[in-house]
């Protein structure tokens, strides 16, 4: 998959002419999605991938914490586990790269699978790991992520985490990991007591919730949803993705490791 623009044109025209779709979930243009939804008549419009990152709608709008548009999209029929053709990622991994845990902790509670791997073995919390995002972590540890799981190099996410720099998501993530392997019972009761301990280490709250009261309840009904749109994002913000810098794949690993 090329990263660059086709010839002749520039990067917002062929996204704009190609596929706008997936522009109003970069932009957050409830507005604009809406009217594009009802002109759909061929589902698979909707899993369309860009010639940019090979993404479809759901995992822009995931990727720039887009979160009405992920309903949105959920709404008329896209799954909360659909992968990408190259790099089998969900939503929930570029969710948790990019740092978003509101959307993260919706797309859980709407189905998506916690500890689905990529092509390099990683799941949603490596991707948290690579990223440094503490709430991203601390919202899939609790809903159950696997933190002894292990990617394609044998790597855990407390080991990305320590190698990316990020020494507290690497300490936390490594808590629990041996709690995980140490508790014999299955309980989250114990593993959220352990996690409270750790090292005196806040958990951090989104609009004011801690995530030990309760994960904040985003699946509210659809009908409920405003259409105005949210605040766009700068035009050049699609080219910035984490992923792709220094010759990387999306969201951690060469595309030689596939």
């Amino acid at each position: 998959m090329s990263v660059g623009v086709e010839s002749g044109f520039s990067s917002e025209e062929v996204l704009n002419s190609r596929f706008p779709l997936h522009r109003a979930c970069r932009d957050g243009d409830v507005g604009a999605l809406c009217s594009l939804l009802q002109c759909i008549s061929n589902p698979a419009d909707l899993s369309v991938e860009d010639t940019f990152y090979g993404w479809t709608p759901i995992h822009w709008a995931a990727h720039f914490g887009k979160l009405e548009c992920v309903m949105r999209l959920v709404q008329v029929g896209c799954g909360v586990n659909s992968i990408t053709s190259r790099f089998a990622q969900t939503p929930t991994h570029i969710a948790a790269f990019g740092g978003h845990p509101e959307c993260l902790l919706w797309l859980l509670q709407a189905g998506a699978d916690i500890n689905r791997q990529d092509y390099v073995g990683e799941t949603p919390i490596h991707k948290a790991a690579r990223a440094g995002s503490l709430e991203c972590i601390h919202a899939l540890l609790i809903q159950g992520a696997k933190a002894d799981m292990r990617n394609a190099g044998g790597l855990t996410a407390a080991d990305l985490a320590h190698a990316q720099g990020f020494q507290e998501c690497a300490q936390i993530l490594a808590n629990a990991l041996n709690l995980q392997q140490n508790v014999a019972q299955s309980h989250n009761g114990a593993f959220l007591n352990g996690m409270s301990q750790n090292g005196g280490h806040a958990l951090p709250t989104i609009q004011g919730r801690s995530f030990l009261n309760g994960v904040p309840n985003r699946k509210r009904s659809f009908e409920g949803i405003e259409a105005n749109p949210l605040k766009k994002a700068r035009p050049n913000a699609l080219f910035m993705a984490p992923g792709f810098l220094n010759g990387n794949g999306p969201l951690g690993g060469t595309e030689e490791s596939q």
